[in-house]
């Protein structure tokens, strides 16, 4: 495993000056939220970016955690929320297809594994799908990046209202990147990568409460405030919580 290690250094992204893998969102009149101890949430949430008469309506979700004084964010989000639409005309697979593969991916494997139809699901309380929460690297293991999750939730919540969230874990620094199938380093390069999604994954289940749907999918969920999230043999399902 430290061949892994080493090949995995040399081969992956780095992080960039700024301190974050992917760069900073860049947010048109976001909303502010206090988050306490000089720290304040910024958001943007869009319209919804799918096509007009869908069954459900779909909304990106770009957030910033900023402190005080600090120029540059200490933790991003990326997100989005799929809610009731007023159509009857594209359904949900075919508006996700339509703008990410990795979307419809998790879209397709909530809809698999659930035990009610998804759209139900989604037309009770909608779903915000986790693309990207990356914190700063000098911020890690202070808890961090649930204070900023839990902070941006509760406020959307109130305007739009959400039963679950989901999430494939992907650790960043492996995106845009692949070792040529033929060369020495490509078996370490995968061993290296499953060990950093095993450990992204134990970060969610232990720091958010997630819960894997099923071993085949890497699919994380967990119920936002307000719901409970029920696994059994034969899928998951959400009800109010009393």
């Amino acid at each position: 495993m430290e061949m892994a290690t080493a090949l995995s250094v040399f081969l992956c992204r780095q992080r960039e000056q700024c301190g974050f893998f992917n760069g900073i969102p860049l947010l048109h009149k976001p909303q502010s939220i206090p988050a306490g101890e000089g720290l304040t949430a910024r958001y943007c949430l869009s319209d919804d970016i799918f096509s007009w008469g869908a069954v459900c309506e779909g909304r990106t979700l770009a957030a910033m955690l900023c402190k005080q004084g600090d120029p540059v964010p200490i933790a991003v989000l990326e997100g989005t929320v799929l809610s009731k639409g007023s159509g009857s005309g594209l359904g949900i697979f075919e508006s996700c297809d339509l703008l990410s593969e990795s979307l419809n991916k998790v879209v397709s494997d909530l809809s698999r594994t659930s035990v009610e139809d998804l759209l139900n699901v989604i037309s009770a309380g909608g779903v915000l799908i986790l693309n990207r929460l990356e914190v700063r690297s000098n911020f890690n293991h202070c808890g961090i990046g649930r204070r900023f999750f839990c902070v941006l939730t509760e406020h959307i919540n109130k305007s739009l209202a959400m039963s679950l969230y989901a999430l494939h874990p992907f650790p960043l620094q492996y995106e845009y990147c692949e070792p040529n199938a033929e060369g020495l380093e490509y078996e370490a390069f995968w061993d290296s990568f499953r060990v950093d999604v095993e450990k992204l994954s134990n970060y969610y289940c232990y720091e958010f409460g997630c819960k894997s749907v099923s071993p085949e999918t890497g699919l994380l969920i967990n119920s936002l405030p307000g719901w409970r999230l029920n696994i059994d043999r034969f899928g998951w399902s959400v009800e109010v919580s009393e």
